[in-house]
């Protein structure tokens, strides 16, 4: 295996063996993903898509479309343009040779205006005239009539607006296939939107691009230059695409919006400076021009998340407040949107697959979780979740930005931090219980101490009161003459009893405060040693004894490495030395037929593994034993982990005991 390889694959291993320890983090993110499949993050995600939109740098005017407003008078109707004015606008507009002009004004089904017949002399005459008919409930209505059957299938498109469930305004129609009374809405005739119109028709004429559907999804529309293979394809709106989940409004072509940023985005050509000729004409020649009627004292202004200038310069009109744009800026800027991709590779807003998202959020999650290892000092790991998180939504920001990717940025801003702060909290809790519990084993290590000064002074005082005060006895008899052989080797017999006795006692007690007693035999090991050394000695005493589980073993790989012990008291490492004890004699007395052994201590990260690993019959028995639960113990007393299973194959058992190498 490539060293790369397997140090990635060792530091996988490592940080899903710390982080299931607490697998709430995990939890949370799974909800999270949940939440998202029910729909309930939809509003906040398009709420950060219009803040993401909101916050760019302005983008300054198109020079390729400009706005030709037609202001009405509610009150004053008679002054309105009649349709003869609105035909002779169109003549004056025509005059600057514009690329396409696009009429996005509605009349009368039937009037007997004399204009109309000048209107729809216009569309015969100019193929680049562009007018708009409503054909979606709840209100169908229809263009200007009666208009020629060639002049309806090609120069008439469909101003429809889709809004989203809180009522603001984020995508627009490609297109879409007009209601019928067939089942299959495929095979309804099929309507380009007003905008895709204006913009198609600007390519086509001015730059010679070429409409097309895109090879592998006819329902994609492509523009692309003849005899290149080069294209630039119009992202469609799929169902769960970016925030829309769950969006029962999304089964017609659309795209989102991507509007230029800023208030000044569109030139605005009033229509009275045309007739009185105050107008430059040059400013439309070439240009997409949009020539639309707008309320001149209460515009009307549609939800989104983009600024207005129409209105801006007229200080009469601040009573009425700029809620969004008008109608014909939104005309303006679908067809801008489009122009700008083509021949500028300006982004356009694109969703991600639905599975790729899930897949950015879990790894948001993940890396939440990963932080929350990283640091073990809780304030270190706050901040840096909390830095992270703010890189995260600036990167989403970015990639909005330049590529037009619309990323789960409020999903994976939350994964984040919250999976991190949850693995956070279950850690502190397991942290302080595992102080507790140091700190009980404290207590309990005081009062030994404190039994066993008083074991001493107890001795002390045993030796006292008894062999002293016999010596002092037989020292007055020998004062006094009573010098007797018997009686003297009677004394000095009870004496050097009473001694052995009391001494042999505080020997013991000594010696059980150094050394660990090997079970079998008068063996003992001095627990001041290297560590590493030691448990080398327990293996090698192991395995000497004549059980049936190491008569068959052919290979014996040992290879156990020097470790951090200073911080191990007596009683860890006596622990240590009978986990490895208890260990071995469990391959010795169950794992029949094994014929191979290792035993494997090593520094891994801030770790150092234990691992006692045979190829026998593996684990035979759920019962938990006295020899496990003490292993559990130790892994407390640690603050380590512990396990003990059998291979994935079946051939084998692994009893591996890790802790932090700071111990």
């Amino acid at each position: 295996m490539l060293p790369f390889l397997k140090t990635s694959l060792t530091g996988a291993q490592s940080f899903f063996q710390q982080s299931s320890r607490w697998p709430v983090g995990y939890v949370m993110v799974a909800g999270l993903i949940a939440a998202r499949w029910l729909g309930l993050f939809a509003t906040l995600e398009l709420a950060v898509l219009d803040v993401f939109l909101r916050s760019r740098p302005a983008a300054g005017i198109d020079e390729q479309v400009v706005i030709v407003l037609i202001e009405q008078d509610p009150v004053r109707v008679d002054e309105n343009l009649s349709e003869s004015q609105l035909a002779q606008l169109l003549e004056i507009i025509f005059s600057a040779e514009p690329a396409v002009v696009g009429l996005n004004v509605f009349r009368e089904e039937f009037n007997d205006d004399p204009g109309r017949e000048e209107l729809l002399n216009l569309f015969e005459t100019h193929e680049n005239l562009i007018t708009v008919e409503k054909v979606l409930p709840p209100r169908p209505i229809p263009p200007i009539a009666p208009l020629s059957d060639r002049v309806a299938q090609t120069q008439v498109g469909l101003n429809d607006v889709p809004l989203d469930r809180d009522g603001r305004i984020r995508r627009v129609f490609v297109g879409a296939y007009l209601p019928d009374e067939n089942e299959d809405a495929t095979d309804n005739p099929f309507r380009f939107s007003f905008s895709f119109k204006l913009a198609e028709t600007y390519l086509t004429t001015q730059r010679g691009y070429v409409l097309e559907n895109h090879p592998t999804n006819p329902d994609i529309p492509i523009f692309k230059e003849p005899e290149s293979p080069e294209f630039t394809p119009i992202p469609i709106l799929a169902e769960n695409s970016g925030g829309y989940v769950r969006e029962a409004d999304i089964s017609k072509i659309q795209t989102l919006l991507n509007f230029r940023s800023g208030a000044a985005t569109f030139e605005v050509v009033e229509a009275s400076k045309l007739f009185d000729r105050s107008q430059d004409l040059e400013a439309l020649t070439d240009k997409v021009v949009i020539v639309d009627e707008i309320d001149a004292y209460f515009p009307r202004f549609l939800p989104v998340s983009a600024s207005s200038n129409l209105i801006q310069d007229d200080e009469t009109r601040d009573i009425s407040p700029r809620i969004g744009i008008t109608g014909p800026e939104l005309e303006a800027h679908a067809t801008s949107q489009i122009i700008r991709s083509v021949i500028d590779a300006r982004p356009l807003i694109r969703g991600i697959p639905f599975w790729s998202e899930d897949i950015l959020i879990v790894s948001a999650g993940l890396m939440g979780i990963a932080m929350s290892i990283s640091f073990r000092s809780t304030l270190r790991s706050m901040i840096s979740l909390a830095v992270m998180t703010l890189i995260a939504v600036g990167a989403c920001y970015l990639i909005l930005y330049r590529f037009g990717l619309w990323l789960p940025v409020a999903p994976m801003a939350m994964s984040l931090p919250l999976a991190g702060i949850t693995y956070l909290g279950f850690n502190y809790r397991s942290q302080r219980s595992a102080l507790r519990s140091q700190e009980a084993a404290l207590v309990e290590v005081q009062v030994l101490e404190a039994e066993r000064r008083n074991a001493i002074e107890r001795a002390f005082s045993a030796i006292h009161a008894g062999p002293l005060q016999r010596l002092s006895s037989l020292l007055r008899s020998a004062k006094d003459g009573n010098t007797e052989q018997s009686f003297v080797l009677e004394e000095l017999r009870a004496l050097n009893q009473e001694i052995r006795g009391v001494g042999e006692r505080l020997r013991q007690e000594a010696i059980g405060d150094v050394y660990f007693f090997y079970s079998q035999g008068d063996i003992k090991l001095d627990l001041t040693h290297p560590m590493h050394e030691v448990l080398y000695e327990v293996y090698s005493l192991a395995v000497k004894r004549k059980l049936p589980g190491f008569e068959t073993i052919k290979v014996r790989a040992v290879s156990i490495e020097p470790f951090n012990c200073q911080q191990l008291n007596l009683d860890v490492k006596r622990q240590l030395c009978w986990f490895l004890e208890e260990s071995l004699q469990n391959i010795g007395k169950h794992a029949l037929g094994t014929t191979r052994i290792q035993v494997l201590g090593k520094n891994i990260n801030d770790f150092y593994s234990l691992k006692i690993e045979d190829n026998g019959p593996g684990i035979q028995s759920t019962h938990i034993g006295d020899g496990t639960q003490s292993s559990y113990r130790l892994e407390l007393m640690l603050s380590g982990k512990f396990s003990r299973f059998s291979k994935r194959d079946g051939n084998g058992t692994v009893c591996e005991l890790s802790w932090p190498s700071s111990q």
